[in-house]
C-alpha cells in the first residue's frame, strides 16, 4: 500500500502547489480560471486526440478491459439519474451532482500510472480515454442541456450542445483517426503533441487552484452524494463488470484506478457554461480530491494483482 501511494504522491503534489499559488496570491482565482478555461477548449483536446489517436486497440485484453470500464461506468450513469428523485427541485444543483459522481479526474492517474501498473498501465488507460470520454461528456452535456439553467428545449439544441463540445469533438476526431490507420500528420502532429504535454500538469494544478473550501458547508448532503458515488460506488462498480467481463488481473486493477479517481475538473467548465451549479461543482471537485488522497491508493492497492 505504501508503494501505491508513494507512487501517487507527485500527482497530489502537483495538486497542492496548484493550491499554494492561488493561496500565495501568485495567480487569482479568475487567472486560473481562465487557464482552465484555455486548457477546457485547446490543451485538453489535443491531449485527447493525441493520446486516443495512437492508442492500440489490436490487444487482446482491449475488449474485456473496455467492457468492465464502460460497463461500471454506465451502470453508475443509470444509478446517477436515478437521483434525479432527490433533486427533482433543483435542476442545476442535480446536474452537479451527476457531472460529479460519473466525471474522472484521468490525469490523476495517467501521471502516476508508470510507477503503479508498469509500462502496460499508461497504454490501457489511453485504451480508456477515447470510449469512455466521449461516452461520459455526451451523456453530461445531454443532462446539462435538459436540466441545467440555459436548458435546451428541443432534442435538436441538446443535439447542437453535444456537437459543439470540444472533448467530444478531440474523442470522436481520434477514433476515427486511429481506426482509419492516420497515424502522422506531419507537423499537425508534433504541434498537437506539444501542447498535450502541457495538459497534465496544467490540469492538476487547476484542480488544486479551485479547490474551495469554504463551498464545502453550502450543500453537505449534495457534496457527500456525489463524493459516495464517485470514490465508492464507482470502483466497486468497475471491478465487478471487470469481473464478469474477464478482464486480466493487471487491466481489472488499472480499470479500479479509473474508478477510483476524483472528479475532474472540467465538470466545473461546463456547469460555468451550461448553467449548472458552478458553486456546487467547485465543491464536490474539492471534496473528491480531498478525499481521493486517502480512497485512491486503498481502491488502487485492493486491486493490484
Amino acid at each position: 500500500m505504501s508503494d501505491v501511494f508513494g507512487a501517487l504522491v507527485p500527482t497530489f503534489i502537483l495538486i497542492a502547489l496548484g493550491w499554494a499559488v492561488r493561496a500565495g496570491r501568485i495567480a487569482t482565482s479568475e487567472q486560473f480560471g481562465m487557464v482552465n478555461r484555455f486548457g477546457y477548449f485547446v490543451l485538453y483536446p489535443a491531449f485527447l486526440f493525441t493520446l486516443i489517436s495512437g492508442a492500440d486497440f489490436s490487444s487482446g485484453d482491449t475488449l474485456p478491459f473496455l467492457g468492465g470500464v464502460l460497463g461500471g461506468f454506465l451502470a453508475l450513469a443509470a444509478l446517477a439519474l436515478g437521483l434525479r428523485l432527490l433533486f427533482r427541485g433543483d435542476g442545476p444543483a442535480y446536474t452537479s451532482v451527476f457531472q460529479g459522481s460519473l466525471r474522472w479526474n484521468g490525469f490523476a492517474l495517467l501521471a502516476a500510472a508508470p510507477a503503479l501498473y508498469g509500462p502496460e498501465g499508461p497504454e490501457l488507460i489511453g485504451l480508456a480515454f477515447g470510449p469512455l470520454v466521449l461516452i461520459l461528456n455526451i451523456i453530461c452535456v445531454a443532462v446539462l442541456a435538459r436540466w441545467g439553467a440555459a436548458r435546451a428545449t428541443s432534442m435538436r439544441a441538446v443535439l447542437d450542445q453535444i456537437i459543439a463540445n470540444p472533448l467530444i469533438i478531440a474523442c470522436a476526431v481520434g477514433l476515427v483517426t486511429n481506426f482509419a490507420g492516420i497515424r502522422d500528420l506531419s507537423y499537425a502532429s508534433d504541434a498537437l503533441s506539444l501542447l498535450g504535454q502541457a495538459a497534465m500538469p496544467i490540469a492538476l494544478m487547476c484542480v488544486g487552484a479551485g479547490l474551495d473550501f469554504g463551498a464545502l458547508r453550502a450543500s453537505a448532503a449534495k457534496v457527500a452524494t456525489a463524493c459516495g458515488m464517485r470514490l465508492f460506488l464507482a470502483p466497486s462498480l468497475v471491478w465487478a463488470a471487470c469481473m464478469l467481463t474477464g478482464a486480466s488481473p493487471l487491466a481489472t486493477a488499472v480499470a479500479v484506478g479509473i474508478g477510483s479517481t476524483p472528479t475532474a475538473a472540467a465538470g466545473y467548465t461546463l456547469a460555468r457554461e451550461m448553467g449548472g451549479d458552478a458553486q456546487l461543482m467547485a465543491a464536490i471537485i474539492t471534496a473528491t480530491t480531498i478525499v481521493s488522497f486517502i480512497t485512491m491508493p486503498i481502491a488502487i492497492g485492493l486491486a493490484m494483482p
